[in-house]
């Protein structure tokens, strides 16, 4: 089942994953940026992420997703 998101949603997600890539995240002695660890879709929503990456990071994503997409709707991860 495709999920339908608005543009506003779109937006608010967008900006709350551009703010979170404003710092920078060790990862295995690297300095990422964070957009480095996931890749995130909205057709359908999914979100992959690299599992060398803290899972803080990933909690802190699916935490800025669960906002704006029901979480039914983001398991299939």
């Amino acid at each position: 089942m495709e999920v339908l998101v608005s543009k506003e949603i779109l937006e608010k997600i967008s900006a709350e994953l551009f703010e979170l890539d404003q710092s920078f995240i060790d990862v295995d002695g690297k300095l990422l940026k964070p957009s480095q660890c996931y890749y995130y879709d909205v057709s359908p929503a999914h979100l992959l992420f690299n599992t060398n990456c803290p899972d803080t990071l990933r909690e802190r994503i699916q935490h800025i997703l669960a906002k704006y997409i029901p979480p039914d709707e983001t398991s299939s991860q």
